[in-house]
């Protein structure tokens, strides 16, 4: 054989090789011929807490894509097999690029008084690669509830920027009177947000101190700690919150008032960053919580960022084709983008004459100087139909006022304001159910102007001599001095 015969062997034998490292038959393979795999890890900062009986418990359970592959795991808590608690997941899928990590929450609620540890684990599963999975225990510890107040939120996990209702509780049998506090940490136990009324309340059992935070901080999990103090006693309770964004669907009708018998628009958007597609359906109950109608469309829908889905109309029948009762209504919307993966929001709206809530109560100061922020409470009272209520407050400057909330009914807003100049000023806040506003609450609050001149006669009359050659200076005197 010679030379040039073994030459183009050996050609031939090398092109076989690169080809075969880059055409393994059911693999990945990258530029540097090395397999790409799929890979996942679970962890918990924090996977151990202890609660009371009916306490929820809040973990943040982090999944990394620890593979080169973009990938979706199912999540699941294999060893729910007793009945002794409440949990479950804030999502079941999630879909991560290599290197990226998401968070769920999984949230515990134990319902028996005997003290007890229970363990659960979330697991996270691919599924381009069944065999790929990884999980982490947590393990809520029930004691017996020997506290006096209760400190807690109105929901486990918020939207950015939705208000956060913070609510300290008397959870004992007899009245407590003293002050209280609320606090906000960030997972690095850095304050973010504080409530520190200046005064001295009375608590009767199940009632209930609130407070109203808007939060301006990044996703991520917070714990409002509450103090009440007492003469005699400081107690102290908290509660772990999360803020995140991962519901890329709203779900609106076309009015929030219609007459009876009126067709009804039911919408359901896209409001996420990216294309989403799946099954949509309604469902609605009436606040009875009784189901009155529900749609299932058999279609695959496709939404780009911001489009909606309009093609469905209601008659106001139900099941059994009456029409339904006047009254205030909650529908809520599916998109069910795969088996295991279903997005859920929710909206309300009436049917009939809607009465509208009772307007705000305001307290603060009636007097005050320029340039100086005061604080205003803004008292809730409540909505004939019990719906939801929100605030919109006008300091008196123009324009049709800034809108906050909703809220339940009890809940004291504070907000403060700074006023740039002199003058009476009157404060006028408005509270809305989601179908009509009620009549303005008034407030005057008086701006004076800052007297620097001492209005001692003496003084006034060395004034007016001094100046009688010096007219401007003359003329700015007299302004000071009205």
């Amino acid at each position: 054989m010679n030379k040039k015969t073994i030459g183009l062997i050996t050609t031939f034998l090398m092109i076989c090789n690169v080809f075969c490292c880059y055409s393994i038959v059911g693999e990945n393979v990258n530029k540097t011929g090395r397999l790409d795999d799929y890979s996942v890890s679970v962890s918990c900062d924090d996977n151990s807490m202890t609660v009371y009986p009916f306490e929820t418990a809040v973990y943040g359970i982090e999944v990394t894509n620890t593979g080169d592959l973009i990938d979706t795991y199912i999540l699941d808590c294999p060893d729910l097999i007793d009945c002794c608690y409440w949990s479950s997941l804030s999502i079941e899928v999630i879909t991560l690029s290599p290197g990226k990590s998401g968070i769920v929450v999984l949230t515990v609620e134990p319902y028996y008084v005997e003290e007890a540890t229970y363990t659960i684990t979330v697991r996270a599963t691919s599924t381009n690669d069944p065999m790929v999975e990884d999980s982490v225990p947590t393990f809520t510890t029930v004691v017996i509830d020997d506290r006096i107040i209760d400190v807690s939120t109105d929901k486990p996990i918020y939207e950015p920027g939705e208000p956060v209702v913070l609510s300290l509780t008397n959870i004992a049998d007899e009245a407590i009177e003293g002050n209280p506090t609320l606090e906000v940490f960030n997972e690095d136990h850095e304050l973010v947000y504080g409530c520190y009324p200046d005064c001295w309340i009375i608590l009767t059992p199940g009632k209930s101190f609130n407070d109203v935070w808007f939060p301006s901080v990044p996703q991520g999990k917070y714990t409002v700690e509450g103090i009440f103090l007492t003469y005699e006693e400081e107690y102290f309770d908290d509660e772990s919150f999360f803020i995140l964004d991962d519901n890329p669907i709203e779900v609106t009708t076309d009015k929030n008032i219609y007459e009876s018998g009126e067709m009804v628009n039911l919408r359901l958007t896209n409001v996420g960053d990216s294309t989403i597609d799946g099954n949509p359906s309604f469902l609605i109950y009436n606040f009875n919580g009784e189901l009155v109608h529900e749609v299932y469309i058999y279609l695959w829908i496709e939404l780009d960022p911001g489009e909606t889905f309009d093609e469905i109309w209601w008659d106001q029948k139900d099941k059994y084709n009456q029409q339904v009762p006047d009254g205030g209504y909650r529908l809520i919307g599916q998109l069910t983008t795969s088996p295991e993966e279903i997005y859920v929001d929710d909206h309300r709206f009436f049917i009939g004459e809607n009465l509208p809530p009772n307007p705000p109560i305001i307290n603060g100061p009636s007097h005050g100087k320029v340039f100086v922020e005061y604080e205003y409470t803004f008292v809730i009272t409540d909505d004939p139909e019990g719906d939801p209520i929100s605030l919109r407050v006008d300091w008196g400057i123009g324009g049709p006022g800034k809108m906050y909330g909703p809220f339940p009914p009890g809940t004291h807003v504070k907000l403060k304001f700074a006023w740039n100049k002199i003058g009476t000023f009157t404060i006028r806040a408005q509270t809305s159910d989601p179908y009509s506003e009620s009549e303005w609450a008034t407030f005057k609050v008086i701006m004076p102007k800052n007297k620097i001149i001492s209005h001692n006669p003496l003084f006034l009359q060395f004034l007016k001599r001094f100046t009688n050659h010096l007219p401007l200076l003359e003329r700015l005197i007299n302004l000071l001095v009205k």
